[in-house]
């Protein structure tokens, strides 16, 4: 029997390192409708080249909005992001 539903959670512990690039999505019709979107990466130099490919696409998208072009970058530890 698989039990893919269980209560609680647990915490994985490995000793790869993991980076995560952060970045508000556009969605919906008014310019409130955003959510965070994030892409995980196991390598420090490919994490903050994709952080400049999102942060180039902002740009030629043409967004000015603050919640909009804000991309981060960080280390994810055991507890969450450095």
């Amino acid at each position: 029997m698989l039990n893919i539903f269980k209560k609680g959670h647990e915490t994985l512990t490995s000793d790869i390192d993991t980076w995560v690039v952060r970045w508000n999505k556009r969605y919906g019709d008014f310019s409130g409708d955003y959510k965070e979107t994030a892409q995980f990466f196991t390598d420090k130099n490919e994490a903050l080249r994709f952080k400049e490919e999102i942060k180039r696409a902002i740009k030629l998208l043409g967004h000015t909005a603050y919640h909009l072009t804000q991309v981060s970058c960080e280390k994810v530890e055991n507890n969450g992001c450095e």
